[in-house]
């Protein structure tokens, strides 16, 4: 849980790098300072893309000579006789004509036409697109026609590296155009007249025709007025409207009818199963004489049984009771016997009157529908007879009205004739002002030169933006205050940049050396006193130097530091723990091994890998010979033990160490020391992958990081102002 705490400062810094960093949010310098570290590169690749593009573009583009040829197209035809007036929907008429013949002179039939020339059909080009394409579609794309300044005038032209070739082209094209589109219109014209006097001679025909069938509708009907057709045609609508009533009212009767049938058949269908109703069995037997005296006698016999059973004693009673009861029980089943045949006799009445009224009514729905389908004939009948006048008077009208169309048309078409007849002989339309002639200047001159200009300066821009994109992707490390605020990583100090061939000879006499040298510990003795300082402070001996990747001076920073501590008068311990790439052995010339991977094989021990040096109160520990042993060894924390030996024996022990990102020997380095600085390169140390070293060293328990940036404060360290002379007494 506390890695997680630790890390999670760190990926809210590497968050804000990115937004930095991004296409939105980009410091406008980023791009100077890309710019700055590759112009030599950019000018170079610039230069050499300029040598290869301009005269490629100049000589690629090459001379074109355009040949010219000039017709007029005339707002309106010249006429001999009939003028008209100019109008803002003939301007419109005009536009669509132009924008035609501007069609027609581009068209594959033209084309072709010009094509097959002998002189032109010789031309290298032509020959070419034969061969490999379309000569056509060649040709189309290469000539242009328009009409400058929205005048009569139109422009054919063409441009070719030839100028004889250039001419001929658009001669051929305008003399192909003339005798396919200019003089076939000319005799389009002629057959166009030709073609109006068949129409004029059919339409005259068909007028005769109309006026002849008009005659006889008028004759057929007995008249050809209008109001009095439709006058007839309205009483005929009216006595069918009352027919239509008289067979709906009969209609409905027969509906009613019918279900009066059918209520009286489902009635006698249900005759057999119906029960008499006791009232009007009462009536029956009332009115019957047999029935009523057989009702009183029982009623009689009902009342001395009661009677017997109430007032007579018991030993009397039952002498009577039997005699009583047999005569009751007679007396009852000769009334039922007749109420049986009353019932009988009252249901065949019904069944007899039912029968009667379904007869009837049966005989009424014939007498009906009889009716209704007469009058349905008669509306029939004058349906049709008023449909058909209707449909007379309006094919009457519709014969009038043709014929009047008809006669209008045939008037303007015999106008047009006239016409056509008179202007047949008129001057073409379109007339040829002015044949190509053979270009003696280039006409791409300027243009040949503005490509030529645009080519260069995208040959010379296009390289150094590109570079200077794909610098700005990686993010480098421009000044100090990428590292302190960007990264929001403490910078320890700052160091000049040192040519490579400079460091290698810092010790030589020369003023210019010694100046470099100045310069160089300079800027380790102020980094040293910030060291010195958190020492006292706390405790803070055990120092890593170390970086995001290789090439970065971490060894260079190593060295240099532990040198300054020395010459303060601290013992100082140089370890080199750069296992897989060691580095100490020759620059202080001392034996590769025993060292820290024998050591940590457990084969020697700290006494036998330190070595003195020249330089008072600097000792060196040298990589050794690394194998899979040591490694396993450093990841395992065997290294504890060395680290606390060296504390006892030495003030301060610096530690170079192999890059954070490539290898892991450096993340378990990093948990036996105090503090952990990481060596920035300017222009070359990348902000997304420091701050990735910097989340590894949080994951493994670094708590104090710090930086130093070599190659930053060349302004603070260019001249010393006279100090370099007093330095080196």
């Amino acid at each position: 849980m506390a890695m997680t705490d630790e890390k999670l400062p760190l990926e809210n810094e590497l968050s804000d790098v990115l937004q930095l960093a991004g296409p939105t949010g980009v410091d406008p310098m980023v791009y100077w300072h890309a710019l700055r570290r590759h112009w030599l590169l950019i000018t170079g690749i610039g230069l050499l893309c300029v040598a290869i593009v301009g005269p490629a573009v100049w000589f690629g583009v090459g001379s074109r000579y355009t040949a010219y040829a000039h017709l007029r197209v005339a707002m309106e035809e010249d006429t001999v006789a009939f003028k008209t007036g100019t109008s803002w929907v003939n301007l419109d008429r005009f536009q669509i004509y132009k924008d035609t013949q501007l069609q027609l002179v581009g068209s594959r039939f033209v084309l072709a036409k010009a094509i097959s020339k002998p002189e032109i059909s010789k031309i290298p080009e032509i020959l070419h697109e034969e061969e490999t394409g379309d000569p056509i579609e060649w040709l189309a794309d290469e000539l242009s026609v328009s009409f400058p300044g929205k005048s009569e005038l139109m422009e054919v032209r063409l441009a070719r590296p030839n100028p004889k070739e250039a001419a001929d082209l658009v001669n051929a094209v305008v003399d192909a155009y003339m005798q396919e589109v200019v003089y076939a219109e000319i005799t389009q014209k002629r057959k166009r007249l030709s073609k109006l006097e068949e129409v004029c001679s059919t339409r005259d025909a068909e007028m005769r025709k109309k006026r002849q069938e008009l005659k006889n509708l008028a004759q057929h009907y007995g008249t050809s007025d209008k109001e009095t057709l439709t006058l007839q045609q309205k009483l005929l609508l009216e006595e069918l409207t009352l027919y239509r009533q008289e067979m709906a009212k009969t209609q409905f009767s027969i509906r009613q009818l019918q279900g009066e049938l059918g209520a009286q058949e489902a009635l006698f269908g249900n005759l057999n199963v119906m029960e008499v109703p006791a009232i009007t069995i009462d009536e029956l037997v009332r009115y019957d004489p047999v029935a009523r005296q057989l009702s009183m006698e029982l009623g009689f016999k009902k009342m001395d049984q009661v009677y017997t059973d109430s007032t007579v004693t018991p030993g009397v009673k039952n002498r009577y009771a039997d005699r009583y009861h047999m005569e009751v029980q007679m007396l009852q089943e000769q009334y039922d016997t007749r109420v049986a045949e009353l019932k009988e006799k009252a249901l065949e009445k019904q069944r007899s009157e039912i029968q009667t009224d379904i007869l009837r009514l049966k005989t009424m729905l014939a007498i009906l529908e009889g009716q209704f389908k007469e009058t349905e004939r008669i509306v029939k009948t004058k349906r049709e007879e008023a449909d058909r006048f209707g449909n007379s008077t309006v094919d009457i009208e519709m014969l009038r009205a043709d014929l009047m169309q008809l006669e209008a048309l045939t008037a303007e078409l015999n106008s047009e004739r006239e016409k056509l007849r008179v202007e047949t002989n008129s001057a073409a339309r379109i007339t040829l002002l002015e044949r190509a002639e053979k270009p003696v200047v280039a006409s791409n001159t300027i243009s040949r030169i503005m490509f030529t200009l645009v080519a260069v300066l995208a040959a010379m821009c296009l390289p150094g933006v590109a570079l200077v994109l794909w610098d700005v992707r990686a993010h480098r490390i421009n000044t100090t205050d990428d590292v302190s605020k960007a990264l929001r990583l403490p910078v320890l100090g700052s160091v000049p940049l040192i040519p490579s061939r400079v460091i290698r000879q810092l010790g030589s006499p020369s003023k210019r050396y010694q100046t470099w040298h100045v310069r160089l510990t300079e800027s380790v003795d102020g980094i040293a006193a910030r060291v010195l300082h958190k020492a006292e402070v706390g405790d803070c001996r055990a120092i890593m130097v170390s970086s995001a990747t290789g090439g970065e001076g971490k060894t260079t920073l190593a060295t240099q530091l532990a040198l300054s501590l020395a010459r303060s008068g601290r013992r100082t311990v140089l370890v080199d723990f750069d296992l897989r790439r060691p580095a100490f052995d020759e620059v202080f010339d001392l034996p590769l091994e025993p060292g820290v991977c024998e050591l940590l094989r457990q084969q020697n021990v700290v006494a036998d890998i330190t070595h003195e040096t020249s330089t008072s109160n600097l000792s060196v520990v040298t990589a050794g010979r690394w194998d899979r042993h040591a490694l396993a060894a450093l990841s395992n924390g065997d290294s504890a033990g060395m680290f606390e030996q060296l504390r006892k024996e030495f003030d301060f022990v610096v530690v170079d160490t192999s890059p954070i990102l490539p290898v892991a020997d450096a993340r378990f380095v990093s948990q036996q020391v105090d503090t952990v600085v990481l060596s920035v390169f300017r222009d070359v140390s990348e902000s997304p992958k420091i701050q990735a070293a910097c989340d590894i060293l949080a994951a493994f328990g670094v708590h104090s990081l710090e930086a130093v940036v070599t190659g930053s404060n060349d302004h603070l360290y260019g001249k010393l102002v006279g100090y370099e002379s007093t330095i080196s007494a």
